[in-house]
């Protein structure tokens, strides 16, 4: 049983991130998961959350570019602690996801949320990070033939990079194309940009998107 809340958490782990105290952040996380809170819960009601709020304080200047890049290094650096223990949850051998950036984007980390918490149903996944070249992308998908893509951009500037991207993947693989998802804040205030850009599905957060694509291959 739980003795302690996401919302006590959060506030707590924001509060590390805002301090930009990394060791503060860890001990957080530490005693959620000593008190209950399962890697799913820490994911899409602490750290996404948490996130969600920094990048809202930086859109309104009240931090700085470097307070949220911080944050987002902070965050990167607690889910990597916690990734060992997916290998004891998930068992793998499920369907495969490929997750990148296109090859102008930086920010990586909604993808690699959902990537963990994919891999805890049991899916296989490929995360290839920030600025993945095209070739490489391509090349990629076709050695691994997943499921699905999943593509992010978090700003307009980006999206025709993800345009070209997805043209380049329907031409390399014609009717072995999979699913492709794209997502990221550039998505976020018009649900019709993904199908104008070339994807098939988009989703508002890391949760959405997990669950989007085990809908579409439930195991």
């Amino acid at each position: 049983m739980r003795s302690v809340t996401a919302e006590e958490v959060i506030r707590d782990y924001l509060d590390a991130l805002l301090e930009g105290n990394r060791r503060r952040a860890f001990a957080v996380v530490d005693r959620a998961r000593g008190e209950g809170l399962d890697h799913r819960a820490i994911y899409l009601e602490v750290f996404q959350p948490a996130l969600h709020e920094v990048g809202r304080l930086w859109q309104e200047n009240r931090i700085s570019v470097a307070d949220e890049h911080l944050a987002t290094a902070i965050t990167q650096a607690a889910m990597a602690r916690l990734y060992d223990d997916l290998f004891a949850h998930g068992a793998g051998g499920g369907p495969v996801l490929v997750a990148a950036c296109v090859d102008s984007e930086r920010h990586e980390v909604g993808l690699r949320m959902i990537c963990d918490l994919l891999e805890l149903e049991g899916w296989d996944t490929y995360f290839l990070g920030a600025t993945t070249p095209l070739e490489s992308l391509v090349s990629m998908v076709e050695a691994r033939a997943p499921q699905a893509v999943a593509l992010s951009a978090s700003i307009t500037p980006h999206l025709p990079r993800v345009r070209v991207t997805i043209s380049a993947l329907r031409e390399r693989l014609g009717e072995r194309t999979p699913l492709i998802l794209a997502g990221g804040r550039a998505f976020l205030d018009d649900p019709e940009l993904a199908a104008r850009v070339g994807a098939d599905l988009t989703a508002r957060d890391a949760m959405e998107a997990a669950d989007l694509l085990r809908e579409r291959f439930p195991r």
